[in-house]
């Protein structure tokens, strides 16, 4: 895992006011960043621009790249809480178009919110602070269950029987998909082409 990570993320806080703190800090902090991208990326202007004290940054995030590694963490949890629920919404008649349907037009629309270069920015530093980028993947992972149980119920027909070793390589392919065009700043990124092959992915995937 990134080794410059703030200990919210490693060992969480054993009092709730100081993980409220930090969320606090990383939520004003990603609000400020929105409204105005183009900062010097340092701790000063950061809290500053977040009207947060330096003092407190420092209390919590060893380093800037601490700070935007675990914004982008956040952000990423955050979204695949909503995925979560969205998954757990659908009801047993929901069929394998519908669900690529939902899924892929949710993911682009969390892509296709705010500023593209702060993502960015929050990539970079994570991938500049982690000793194992590649478990950035990983993080998607607790989605298999709530997956698992959508096609347990599922009564279409639509949905082929799929083993549960492949449901993290199927949920990464799809995400990599989503994201990689964003992250690198493709012509295609965010077009009805990138949204029509990424639903084509999946449903290649999960299909019979």
């Amino acid at each position: 895992m990134p080794n410059n990570y703030d200990s919210y993320f490693n060992k969480p806080s054993k009092q709730k006011r100081g993980e409220e703190r930090v969320e606090k800090i990383l939520e004003s902090i990603e609000l400020a960043l929105e409204e105005n991208p183009n900062w010097n990326l340092n701790t000063r202007t950061i809290a500053k621009n977040a009207k947060i004290s330096s003092g407190a940054i420092y209390h919590h995030f060893p380093s800037v790249g601490s700070l935007f590694a675990s914004l982008f963490i956040r952000k990423v949890k955050k979204t695949h809480s909503v995925t979560i629920d969205l998954v757990n919404s659908l009801g047993p008649d929901v069929t394998l178009d519908d669900i690529c349907n939902i899924l892929v037009d949710h993911a682009f629309e969390v892509w296709g919110k705010g500023n593209i270069q702060i993502k960015k920015i929050m990539i970079d530093y994570f991938y500049r602070n982690a000793k194992e980028p590649e478990l950035l993947y990983s993080f998607i992972d607790p989605l298999v269950p709530h997956f698992q149980a959508f096609v347990a119920r599922n009564t279409t027909n639509t949905i082929r029987e799929i083993a549960e070793e492949e449901w993290p390589m199927i949920l990464r392919t799809t995400q990599t998909a989503i994201s990689s065009p964003f992250i690198e700043r493709q012509a295609i990124a965010g077009t009805d082409q990138h949204r029509r092959f990424a639903k084509d992915c999946f449903r290649r995937l999960l299909s019979k």
